[in-house]
């Protein structure tokens, strides 16, 4: 049953954490001549350039650090909850998948917000490009 419950809010996360924001562009004199499929294209291009500069975190490291960190916090407060019931073992095994799936989810939301240098990467590349960003969304 436990591993059903942590699967489930796993595939959860995993589909609600898909979309990462994108820069908003200032519908200036270049985008309107080179279009929307090219703007893409372009932005697809300085994600890839500040990816390549270093300019982006390892995301999935953070994660799994916080989810077992938080896997073992949420063990130890399980196995508390669970001394008072009577059932140490399962008190901490249900606070330790509790905790690592809350920290799970909530880390696969943080991720669809850009790091803020890769952020700042893309629009000073699109800048360098003829765009102007407005903001992300």
């Amino acid at each position: 049953m436990m591993k059903g419950l942590f699967f489930s809010g796993v595939l959860l996360a995993l589909m609600l954490g898909c979309g990462t924001k994108q820069p908003v562009l200032y519908p200036n004199q270049h985008l309107a001549s080179v279009g929307s499929q090219e703007a893409q294209q372009d932005i697809e291009d300085c994600f890839k350039r500040a990816e390549e500069a270093g300019a982006q975190g390892d995301l999935a490291a953070e994660l799994a650090l916080r989810t077992g960190k938080t896997a073992v916090v949420g063990g130890a407060a399980g196995a508390v909850a669970g001394a008072i019931s009577g059932s140490v073992g399962q008190g901490s095994l249900i606070g330790a998948a509790t905790g690592g799936t809350v920290a799970l989810v909530s880390g696969l939301f943080e991720a669809r917000e850009p790091d803020p240098l890769v952020m700042r990467f893309v629009e000073q590349c699109l800048f360098e490009k003829g765009y102007q960003v407005l903001g992300w969304r």
